[in-house]
């Protein structure tokens, strides 16, 4: 561990921001963990909502759209409705201080209340009173809270410690620190919304709206959603690939955030030496397996564009340890197959049953999970491994080992570099037989009949990522890619062929959905192999995509539809998560205002 990247938590987690992911409208100080919620009380049924969160499904639940969100959290906007009221809350730094602006735009006859309770939160010491219209919090510094209207004396209002109650018949102030002005808040507030493109909002507010505290480790992190928090994972989850994917969307922002979403995530590493696919707050980590190997990569991206060599010195060890795990573990001949291995988990969890040592906890590994690219390939119990070299795991593990190897160069680890490149070359070579001359595309070969696979995927574009197939690609696309009943089409990239017959399943998951990491490492490849039209035609595409339901909804998703392009078509389509940002990045990289990926080796 470096003393810099301690420093560098330490820093973030300072101020005023939306810590909490319990709530969407609450503010919170570090390092105090001083907490200001706010909630609504309505008196048509006698009902008050504490916490909001956005995508929440179940019957009366709130409805959300986040607005802009700074990074330190010197601006937010949220709109909420519930129980037939609307408002929009406006917050702001001014100094040390927090204000913000709550406007009602739509209300019951009888106005309701806004509730603003003030708590100190993951039961840190401090002392909260009210007294009259404000509200003092001491613990190692002394906060008060005042509002521009008066205390309303309910006391039915559902909450528990001190609280202001503030009648929403029209505009209400908050502030921290001494009373303002309504015109004063709403002046300061005015100053702070920074005006920014959709595609930098869509990066910038993906990142921020999902970054929180996480108080078990006293650290900042950011999950994929603030709904996949909170429930079954027991407050915070960190999925390996998502963290890397989520690396890069902050790098344009953030330094700090970018390297704490690597950190973080290298720092659950298994004692058998590889990243879980998931870590979370109940105690769970997937000790059965990975997700695909896209972190070194990431943090090689992140040095060419932050030049700090003490980020390579706190990665490296846990890189090295992941990548030669791979390749004791889950190598079968001269390339990987994806797998799950055996454990009993000391925290039982019904996300588990499904997976730990089975076909569906295998497909896990490739980030594919349950994708019918997989429907038949069986899974050796007694390998532990899907009976296939998977396309698209080993394209992106020769990706991690050549830059991993040059990791290890710039760090002076001259047996690390012969050791990765040599692991490079031979997975690369072996990759010859994915080659599918009769259908002109690479495909995912059985290690039990030595046939390839049956159906097809995006993944079979991957092989462009590592510099595969140079002489091939023009095929590959013309026959491929851009054919309209192959992977083209208006609403891009679709992970199975437009062409290919599936049998829908319930949740539709995987089967005519896109899904923007797909994209993302589609349109690396394509930069790599030098396909610049191609790579402008996906760019294009994904803005198409991502802008739909964007402009309709502010919604950022975890996937969307091939078909129609919209997402809110599937209950379990996250509405504001963190890669879905991964669209409208790609389309930043390729106008040039975003400089990532831009060395020789991805220019083609």
């Amino acid at each position: 561990m470096t003393i810099e990247y301690d420093r560098l938590q330490d820093d973030v987690a300072r101020g005023w921001n939306t810590w909490d992911t319990r709530s969407v409208l609450t503010q919170v100080l570090l390092p105090d963990a001083l907490g200001l919620s706010f909630g609504l009380k309505e008196y048509y049924r006698g009902t008050s909502l504490r916490t909001a969160q956005i995508g929440r499904r179940t019957e009366g639940a709130e409805s959300v759209t986040l607005g802009p969100h700074a990074y330190g959290g010197s601006y937010t906007e949220t709109t909420l409705t519930w129980a037939g009221i609307t408002i929009r809350v406006q917050t702001a730094h001014a100094g040390d201080d927090l204000v913000a602006l709550v406007t009602p735009t739509a209300n019951q006859p009888k106005s309701a209340l806004l509730t603003v309770g003030v708590s100190y939160l993951w039961n840190r010491p401090g002392t909260v009173v009210r007294e009259a219209d404000r509200i003092r919090a001491t613990a190692e510094r002394t906060v008060e809270v005042f509002a521009t209207t008066p205390h309303v004396d309910d006391p039915y209002c559902d909450i528990d410690g001190p609280y202001l109650a503030l009648d929403l018949a029209q505009a209400v102030g908050i502030s921290t620190g001494r009373p303002r002005t309504l015109a004063e808040i709403a002046e300061l507030i005015a100053t702070k919304a920074t005006p920014a493109t959709e595609h930098q909002e869509i990066v910038r507010d993906s990142i921020s709206w999902n970054t929180i505290y996480e108080p078990s480790k006293s650290r900042v992190i950011t999950g994929v959603s603030r709904l996949w928090n909170v429930g079954k994972r027991g407050g915070y989850a960190l999925f390996c690939w998502d963290a890397f994917f989520n690396a890069l969307l902050a790098a344009p922002n953030s330094k700090a955030v970018a390297y704490l979403n690597v950190v973080e995530m290298l720092r659950a590493v298994t004692p058998e030496g590889f990243v879980p696919n998931v870590e979370q707050g109940t105690g769970r980590k997937t000790y059965d397996g990975s997700q695909p190997p896209v972190g070194s990569m990431t943090v090689l991206e992140l040095y060419r564009r932050f030049g700090d060599r003490w980020f390579l010195e706190e990665c490296f060890e846990t890189l090295l340890s992941w990548n030669r795990w791979w390749w004791r573990v889950r190598r079968d001949g001269d390339l990987l197959c994806a797998g799950s291995t055996y454990f009993d988990p000391e925290y039982p969890s019904p996300q588990d049953i499904p997976r730990i040592h089975q076909h569906f906890g295998a497909t896990c590994e490739s980030g594919w999970d349950g994708h019918p690219v997989f429907d038949d390939v069986p899974f050796d119990q007694n390998k532990s491994l899907l009976a296939a070299h998977d396309v698209g795991l080993n394209s992106l593990y020769a990706v991690d080992c050549e830059s991993l190897a040059e990791i290890a160069d710039i760090l002076g680890e001259p047996d690390a570099v012969t050791e990765l490149r040599a692991r490079h070359d031979t997975v690369v070579a072996a990759m010859e037989t994915f080659w599918d001359e009769t259908a002109g595309i690479y495909r995912s070969r059985r290690t039990d009949t030595g046939q390839l696979t049956e159906r097809l995927s995006t993944m079979s574009f991957y092989p462009l990522l590592v510099g595969v197939g140079a002489e091939r690609q023009g095929r590959m696309l013309a026959e491929h890619l851009l054919a309209d009943d192959g992977f083209g089409g208006e609403w891009i990239l679709p992970t199975s062929p437009r062409n290919e017959k599936i049998e829908l399943k319930d949740t539709s998951y995987w089967e005519l959905r896109a899904w923007p990491p797909v994209n993302f490492l589609v349109y690396l490849g394509l930069r790599r192999a030098g396909e610049k039209d191609a790579a402008a035609w996906l760019a294009e595409g994904s803005e198409r995509l991502v802008l739909k339901e964007w402009r309709e909804h502010r919604h950022i998703h975890e996937n969307y539809s091939s078909v129609h392009g919209a997402a809110c078509d599937k209950p379990n389509s996250e509405p504001f998560q963190t890669w879905g940002a991964l669209l409208s990045l790609i389309v930043l990289m390729e106008r040039g205002e975003v400089t990532l990926f831009d060395d020789e080796r991805w220019q083609g």
